[in-house]
């Protein structure tokens, strides 16, 4: 009965993704803050990376070839979101916030 339980199989992985990845999507289609957004987009980012580990030890029964691949998509995505920091900081310099929507009127 404890090992049914514990048990942990590929769509108990895959639920997490998709919970995960699902989270960051709302994040990115409901925040209006500049900040938030990028996070949401981390956040898809590593459920990706987490899918890719996911079916490189259920399909290749090894984590060779996904730890490389998650390895490279992820020291991609920490180059993103270090030059997006850098862009909102010097958003945040010259408007004093980072709401979209204020963004948006200043311009007009």
């Amino acid at each position: 009965m404890i090992e049914a339980i514990l048990n942990i199989g590929l769509v108990h992985y895959l639920i997490l993704v998709m919970l995960l990845f699902l989270t960051g999507l709302l994040g990115v289609l409901i925040s209006r803050n500049i900040l938030r957004t990028i996070m949401s987009l981390f956040s898809m980012t590593i459920s990706i990376v987490i899918s890719f580990l996911t079916f490189g030890f259920y399909c290749d029964n090894s984590l060779d070839n996904a730890n490389i691949t998650s390895i490279f998509i992820l020291t991609i995505a920490v180059v993103q979101a270090i030059i997006a920091l850098v862009i909102l900081y010097k958003i945040y310099q010259s408007n004093e916030y980072l709401d979209v929507e204020k963004i948006k009127d200043k311009e007009n």
